[in-house]
């Protein structure tokens, strides 16, 4: 019995080990099939990790090659304007034949732009881009693999922009995101060409603007001073005649409305060239005694016939010599002194010069009818008066107090006023002057010394018939004798046959104007004096006198003694000749 129980037991053992082995073979054979297929699994990952590895690298190399190609022409085009051979380069290095096989960009037609036109380059074909393209940020057609973007700025559409994409293996996003990079590079340049364009030529329009005022004071003046010389220069030389009683009034009358004229158009001329910025200032050594008996001897007789106490102080502690623009500060002084006198009807007129660090102040009190608070910020305003109605008793533009204060402020100097109605007005003017070391005192010429005047051969060139028979009559009175023709041309003839001490220049005439006749003359080595004779007044007029080689200037409406002192002055000079 024990004997059969341990067969029994041994081949139950077998089994369950015969059971175990089947399980373990199968288990084995389970795991075997797992295995495999990982295997498999894992070789198919990593081929397409291989794959995948070699299109980054690729698409790494094409992105790599598109950023450099897009700095380089926006270098380029930061530095220099974008033109046809640079765009039709770029054009050309976009399209590689493997990846992008065919490109286009359109830029329309743009007034003054050169880039405007089509390049294209690859393969040929007709680019027509879509009819809504406008209203889009970019079109990508599958049909034809064409990648449109619009090139759209301030102005609206400009042009477009077209590549054909004919590989598959890049990311055709990531192509078209590089594309779209250009397409902002070709937005850019051709925006600031455009704004280039614009700005030159609203620069070339407000030079050719800037030109035309210029030319319209240059025309103006000559042809409202041109006349008004023959009407002052009348006036003075009938003062000097026999005249009973009426005729003095009317002489008078005469005077007075040809200063009138004169103030009006000096102001309106003034203004205009302030306004173009073309009012420069003539800085030179002037003597301030001088300048307080001038100022004197104009007013004294204004304010004698309105009964007024009329006196000008001048403090001792001025310097003599002054380095400044005379002529516009006494253009400052005469209006605030004229309209002193003509807003007071009764009382005083007192101005004071005085010397305050290093500058020039000065005071100008009136017992006149004065100013109301409200309405004194009128006065410095252009064409702006407290009286305008039909009624008002005063003539005037308007212009003297406002042109007042922009040639103070040109002069870094500032003018100030203080009233009260029926009180009277006080004005102060303060302008930062150079004390100057020039003795320019201005000794006067006596008759006898017109003596050498009378030696010379002086040579007048004047078209107008008026203004020759001025200044004929102005150097007759001193018995000096003068030689007339009315052009550049008949100047060069008439001294090509005669020698001339000093000549007299018009500026503007017909056949031959001054400039050219003046330039002819130092061309043929004439060494003589030659003083412009001109109604210009700005500082391009006086430049083009003297670069056309005269050696200088009086100004029209010019008086006998300016023209006088001219002569005197230049007449000095013959010996050196």
């Amino acid at each position: 019995m024990d004997a059969k129980r341990q067969i029994m037991l041994l081949e139950r053992k077998l089994e369950r080990e015969r059971a175990s082995r089947v399980m373990a073979e199968k288990l084995l054979e389970i795991k075997s099939r797992e295995l495999f297929t990982t295997n498999n699994i894992l070789e198919a990952s990593l081929t397409k990790l291989r794959l995948q590895a070699e299109l980054d690298s690729e698409q790494l190399a094409y992105q790599t090659k598109i950023e450099n190609l897009l700095l380089t022409y926006a270098r380029l085009f930061l530095k220099q304007a974008p033109s046809q051979h640079n765009i039709q380069q770029l054009i050309d290095s976009l399209v590689d034949g493997r990846y992008i096989s065919a490109c286009h960009i359109s830029i329309m037609p743009i007034e003054n732009i050169a880039i405007s036109g089509n390049y294209s380059s690859g393969r040929q074909q007709i680019w027509q881009p879509p009819a809504d393209l406008s209203n889009k940020v970019s079109f990508w057609d599958t049909n034809t693999c064409l990648y449109w973007i619009p090139l759209i700025n301030s102005r609206g559409t400009v042009g477009y922009f077209a590549a054909q994409i004919s590989s598959p293996k890049i990311s055709i996003i990531a192509i078209q995101q590089r594309l779209a990079l250009f397409c902002e590079l070709f937005r850019s340049a051709i925006g600031r060409q455009i704004t280039l364009s614009q700005a030159i030529h609203a620069r070339q329009r407000a030079e050719d603007s800037e030109q035309s005022i210029r030319d319209f004071l240059a025309m103006i003046n000559h042809e409202l001073r041109t006349p008004l010389n023959g009407l002052l220069g009348s006036a003075e030389l009938l003062q000097d005649t026999p005249l009973n009683t009426n005729q003095t009034k009317l002489l008078n009358t005469l005077n007075h409305s040809g200063e009138l004229l004169r103030a009006i158009i000096n102001d309106l001329l003034d203004y205009s060239k302030i306004n173009a910025g073309m009012l420069e200032l003539i800085e030179k050594p002037f003597d301030s005694h001088l300048l307080v008996i001038k100022l004197r001897d104009i007013f004294s007789h204004r304010a004698l016939e309105k009964r007024l106490d009329f006196k000008i102080e001048y403090s001792t502690n001025i310097p003599r010599s002054i380095c400044g623009d005379e002529d516009r500060l006494k253009q400052i002084y005469v209006n605030l002194i004229a309209n002193a006198i003509k807003f007071t009807q009764q009382g005083f007129v007192h101005a004071k010069f005085d010397w305050v660090d290093d500058c020039l102040i000065f005071t100008i009190k009136d017992s006149g009818c004065g100013i109301e608070q409200q309405l004194q910020h009128k006065l410095f305003k252009p064409f702006s008066q407290i009286d305008i109605s039909s009624k008002r008793s005063h003539e005037g533009t308007g212009l003297g107090l406002a042109i007042c204060k922009q040639l103070c402020e040109q002069m870094s100097g500032n003018i100030t006023l203080t009233s009260e109605p029926n009180l009277g007005t006080t004005f102060s003017v303060s302008i930062p002057l150079a004390i100057s070391a020039t003795d320019n005192t201005q000794p006067s010429h006596s008759p006898a010394s017109h003596k050498a005047l009378q030696q010379l051969k002086i040579l007048v060139v004047e078209d107008l018939k008026t203004n020759q028979m001025i200044i004929e009559l102005m150097l007759k009175k001193h018995q000096i004798d003068i030689t007339i023709v009315d052009n550049g041309q008949a100047a060069l003839n008439i001294i090509a046959q005669h020698n001339f001490d000093i000549v007299l220049m018009d500026c503007r005439m017909p056949i031959m104007d001054g400039y050219c006749a003046t330039k002819a003359l130092r061309k043929q080595h004439f060494k003589m004096p030659i003083i412009a004779l001109t109604a210009g007044t700005t500082t391009a007029e006086r430049d083009a006198c003297i670069n056309a080689g005269m050696d200088d200037i009086l100004c029209k409406p010019y008086m006998a003694s300016e023209l006088l002192a001219m002569l005197h002055l230049w007449s000095s000079t013959l010996s050196e000749h």
